[in-house]
């Protein structure tokens, strides 16, 4: 005796339409934060987006995701078992479409590279000439980013890898320091500390400044070794670009806090440049990974060679 099953009887597998993968991510970078704006800047969009994002997928699946306390945001019951299964599932996703695109990029023998403007104009054009002598078959691409473009791009794979100070650790990418830069300030001529190789932090509070914004951590080292003494950071004036903030130093137009390989390139007899006493300026910069990533064979030697240009 056989048995005939109604398709129709059976039960339907969930669909996932409606299901939007951006807003998923969204979600798990907000419960993973704990707020709205942490995930905004995490995901380099506007806090209204994150809102709107998260909000949708609630829609969808019918169901309150997060809820706010009086520190933070929390997530449900329901929440919580999405943020698990989620994360589990898109892990590997990730490692199938990471697979797919190494393969792409071992097809290739090419290697793309971001980095911040100072160092893709000043520092990689050398090694990535040194490097191409050495390995003529593989094409190196120097991507000119700015610093969330170049983590962007290293993060949706567009970049192999990134060169540049990564400011604060990030759980998306891996970070080997290669080498280390002073920062220094320059005064132009005119300026009452021009002439003055050092200055103090109570120098520091009395004088405006200019810097760009990528260097807001060291603003932010500033501030705290300036409270240590009881002082307050000067006016800021911030800009986005290294060569604006150059040339509103060529202007006169106040202390500017730059590299020190910036600075002294720059025409020493019209400006000074001045070593803040008790306070390290030091920048870091490196090779800047995803955190799962696996080179293929042409990037992992110009990391390799990246590493002995470092020690060079």
């Amino acid at each position: 005796m056989s048995v005939r099953i109604n398709p129709h009887d059976q039960e339907a597998e969930p669909s996932l339409l409606g299901i939007d993968l951006v807003e998923l991510e969204t979600f798990i970078a907000v419960a993973e934060a704990g707020s709205f704006s942490i995930a905004a800047q995490r995901l380099h969009v506007a806090q209204p987006s994150v809102t709107g994002r998260v909000q949708r997928l609630e829609t969808a699946l019918g169901t309150k995701l997060l809820e706010r306390t009086t520190r933070r945001v929390e997530t449900t019951r329901d929440g919580a078992l999405l943020l698990a299964e989620a994360n589990h599932a898109l892990r590997g996703l990730r490692s199938v479409v990471g697979k797919f695109r190494e393969g792409a990029r071992l097809a290739r023998q090419r290697v793309v590279v971001a980095a911040t403007p100072t160092l893709a104009a000043m520092t990689l054009p050398q090694i990535i000439k040194n490097y191409s002598g050495r390995f003529p078959d593989v094409q190196v691409d120097l991507r000119d980013l700015q610093y969330a473009d170049a983590l962007n791009a290293l993060e949706t794979g567009a970049a192999d890898l990134a060169v540049l100070a990564l400011e604060e650790p990030d759980r998306r990418f891996r970070f080997e320091a290669l080498w280390a830069r002073d920062m220094v300030f320059v005064a132009p001529a005119g300026h009452e500390l021009s002439g003055h190789p050092h200055m103090s932090l109570e120098d520091l509070a009395s004088y405006p400044l200019m810097v760009v914004e990528q260097y807001q951590h060291i603003v932010a080292r500033l501030a705290e070794a300036l409270k240590q003494r009881g002082l307050r950071l000067p006016q800021i004036r911030t800009v986005s670009n290294l060569n604006t903030l150059v040339g509103m130093l060529e202007a006169e137009m106040g202390v500017t806090l730059l590299p020190r390989s910036t600075a002294q390139r720059i025409d020493l007899a019209r400006h000074t440049i001045i070593e803040l006493d008790g306070v390290d300026l030091r920048r870091s910069f490196g090779i800047v990974l995803p955190l799962t990533a696996e080179l293929g064979t042409a990037a992992s030697s110009f990391c390799e060679f990246l590493r002995q240009a470092a020690i060079v």
